[in-house]
């Protein structure tokens, strides 16, 4: 799913030919920038599978997840993973135009987050951190002029908060991105992965 029509930049979902006949639907909500999947894998309900290039712009972003609050998932299990470009921190620096696309933009990512009852895996007791590597992304420069973020991520519903998993950052791999592949396993009913394979890799 390109976005606009830069060839190294856009969205992709790969699933293996165990999993593809469990998908049930699949489709582009925004050209580039948001696709789902859902999967129906039996003795475990529906799974709704989000991936999102968010934009960088703080205003784009507020009719990103505004977007994704709008449509409607009707799945027992939800995750949404990808390139957030979002710090869950509210900037208060700026003029005051920037202070209000700031304001505008968590307004909306909080009612979609609350809407779904997502929460970042990372921030779970019931997720296994196979890591100490907490930052997904740096700028590749050194001391004071080092910028690092955690800007992907994998959120996930209640559900699957209660289920748990295990979420490992792995190492940057220069070659092809200045992002850490992340890497999130959810437990099935009896505290085994719901697809041996099931694991999910976000790769910016």
């Amino acid at each position: 799913m390109r976005c606009s029509q830069r060839t190294s930049a856009g969205t992709a979902i790969l699933v293996d030919k165990a999993t593809a006949p469990l998908i049930t639907a699949h489709r582009t909500l925004i050209e580039g920038r948001m696709q789902f999947i859902t999967l129906q894998s039996p003795g475990n309900g529906t799974l709704t599978i989000i991936n999102v290039y968010a934009p960088c712009s703080s205003n784009d972003r507020a009719q990103f997840w505004r977007r994704i609050n709008q449509a409607y998932f009707n799945s027992d299990h939800i995750i949404l993973g990808g390139d957030f470009n979002h710090l869950e921190v509210t900037d208060c620096r700026g003029t005051p135009s920037e202070r209000q696309m700031h304001r505008r933009e968590f307004a909306s990512w909080h009612h979609m987050t609350l809407r779904y009852k997502l929460t970042d895996t990372w921030r779970l007791d019931s997720f296994r951190k196979l890591s100490k590597k907490e930052f997904t992304y740096d700028n590749g420069k050194a001391g004071a002029t080092l910028a690092v973020s955690r800007i992907d991520k994998f959120m996930v519903s209640q559900t699957l908060k209660e289920r748990g998993g295990r979420i490992e950052t792995m190492a940057s791999v220069r070659k092809f991105s200045d992002h850490s592949p992340l890497i999130i396993t959810i437990w099935g009913q009896h505290n085994a992965p719901i697809n041996p394979r099931a694991s999910l890799t976000s790769f910016s």
